[in-house]
């Protein structure tokens, strides 16, 4: 029979502009499933496994800047989506994930696939929601829509992240002949919420801040690219001293002036300017180096701009949350304040630049290994295009480098950092969009997540390189673990697989690179155009990894 609540719920979708469903096949879901897949609006995409499909939904919305929903079976199935949740939470994109569930009296019952569903992700969902299991009376039906309407509502208020619908599903649940779906009568809920904008008393509270300060500084952490941003902060550094610091994942790379080697030349114990104000824009920082300047080096006056109520004080140092869009907040701030004559350039600029030189010298001669293999691979990633880096090496890498071409928007699973998921998230990215998508990853990371391909789409313009050192190699890379005794058992994972069987086994293009002239050949062709994916692995050893880490971070440091 059909169940009033699933049309309701997949009619609220649809209503509220969801139009892309990524499900996992099971048969306490199948009411929801084939509800879904009977909605003319909505279109159905099919992931076997649970974890790679939350992180396929999740490259989808985030490539979208809309809901994606999730759908599977009861028992174990949802926790399988937990990493891609608490990724989704930190990250603030918006998912609606939906399990279906037994019914409540069957709980601790040692019946088959029935676990405690109810509020599964915990805090890592914005909001949780269980339906009822019986509909005879028509408050039940009422109570429905009104908390699908405020999931779907949850999701896309700032901060945008996950949501949870638990769904619990008597038998029949599977439609009879004849019977026809209608998503006509639901009723839609609307929010409208009006733009925050700051009163004169504020303003004249920020500006006196920004007045008594001398030394200034923005720091973007992840955000998405914005030209829009880009030429506020131009317009604010134009007219006011302002040293601004732009990581990878901050994706305003086409600034001009801005210091974004300040992960190599903060590595040493060099004292410089102090800022007074602190601007910071965006979530997660990469550079483990900034983070701890920032904290021993408080500023008098932090200011953290963004949209959402969430207080982020990782530097310890916040005065002032605005919950305002920032390129808003800066346009605004450029026009109140007073023009400052143009002054000496900061020692962060001057210690930037020398080591911008001094990186690209290095890199011009630089060993086969890694680290030359990422800069190579990354002057070859086409202009207008999306790349994504795994955890571990590759974002640090890429982080020293960064990017050749500033229409190149770069991703990373840095919410909760972890290795899990990286491929699902550029194969979700990949399914939304026509430009090419580049997922750079170590091959522990990429081993981890192969179910990511297990699906019947083809993806022509999904690149993957793999560096493939035969294990862990950032415990090896980083301080602490090396010195221990139990090293090589607990940390340093060796493992003797590569891409080859994967990439046959899901008909994707294999290529190798062993040596400067087999890189430097592969990445010739590499991004033409094909009616597959591709996988380039790229082989090298750890310990010469190390060494040649090592020699960079101290020539970059004029040690």
């Amino acid at each position: 029979m059909i169940l009033p609540q699933i049309t309701e719920l997949v009619g609220l979708c649809a209503s509220h502009g969801i139009t892309h469903v990524v499900i996992s096949p099971g048969s306490r879901s199948a009411a929801i499933s084939i509800a879904f897949e009977q909605h003319p609006d909505i279109q159905v995409k099919v992931v076997a496994d649970e974890r790679s499909a939350a992180f396929i939904a999740m490259g989808m919305a985030q490539q979208s800047q809309n809901t994606v929903v999730l759908v599977c079976t009861s028992g174990s199935a949802s926790l399988n989506y937990s990493p891609a949740v608490a990724e989704a939470y930190y990250q603030e994109i918006p998912l609606l994930v939906i399990t279906a569930d037994r019914p409540p009296e069957w709980i601790d019952q040692y019946d088959g696939q029935t676990i405690q569903q109810v509020d599964i992700y915990g805090k890592h969902a914005k909001a949780s929601f269980t339906l009822s299991v019986d509909f005879e009376h028509p408050d039940a039906l009422w109570s429905a829509n009104r908390q699908i309407n405020q999931a779907l509502l949850s999701c896309t208020s700032y901060p945008q992240g996950p949501v949870h619908i638990n769904v619990p599903i008597r038998e029949p649940f599977y439609p009879e002949k004849g019977e026809k779906y209608s998503f006509s009568a639901v009723r839609k809920i609307e929010s409208i919420s009006s733009h925050i904008s700051l009163m004169d008393d504020q303003w004249e509270q920020l500006l006196n801040s920004w007045n008594e300060s001398q030394k200034r500084m923005l720091v973007i952490g992840q955000h998405p690219r914005s030209t829009v941003l880009t030429r506020a902060i131009e317009r604010l550094s134009a007219k006011s001293n302002i040293t601004v610091v732009n990581e990878i994942t901050g994706n305003q790379h086409g600034l001009k002036n801005k210091i974004s080697h300040q992960d190599l030349f903060l590595a040493q114990d060099k004292i410089l300017e102090e800022p007074e104000l602190l601007i910071t824009i965006g979530k997660s920082l990469i550079s483990k180096n900034l983070k701890r300047y920032l904290r021993q080096h408080q500023p008098k006056h932090q200011w953290h701009i963004r949209q959402g109520d969430r207080i982020n004080d990782g530097l310890q140092s916040l005065t002032h949350m605005l919950e305002i869009e920032p390129s808003s907040f800066i346009e605004s701030l450029t026009k109140k304040i007073d023009q400052s004559h143009s002054q000496e350039s900061s020692d962060w600029t001057e210690i930037n630049s020398r080591t911008a030189k001094k990186s690209n010298a290095f890199l011009s001669n630089a060993e086969f290994g890694e680290l030359f293999a990422i800069a190579q691979c990354m002057k070859s990633v086409p202009s207008d295009s999306l790349l994504h880096l795994a955890n571990s090496m590759a974002i640090r890498y890429a982080n020293f480098i960064g990017v050749h071409d500033e229409s190149i928007e770069v991703f990373c699973n840095r919410g909760t950092s972890g290795i899990d998921g990286s491929n699902g998230t550029a194969v979700g990215t990949a399914l939304m969009t026509n430009q090419t998508v580049t997922l750079i990853t170590g091959d522990m990371a990429f081993l981890y997540d192969r179910n990511a391909f297990w699906h019947e789409y083809k993806l022509n313009n999904l690149r993957i390189i793999v560096l493939n050192n035969s294990g862990g190699g950032i415990f090896g890379m980083i301080p602490g673990p090396k010195k221990q005794k139990s090293f090589e058992k607990l940390f340093q994972t060796h493992q003797p697989l590569t891409a080859e069987n994967t990439a046959r086994d899901y008909g994707i293009d294999y290529t190798i690179a062993k040596t400067k002239s087999e890189l430097e050949e592969a990445l010739q062709t590499f991004f033409n155009s094909s009616e597959t994916a591709k996988i380039l692995e790229v082989f090298t050893d750890q310990k010469n990894n190390e060494e040649i880490l090592k020699s960079y971070k101290n020539y970059c440091l004029g040690r």
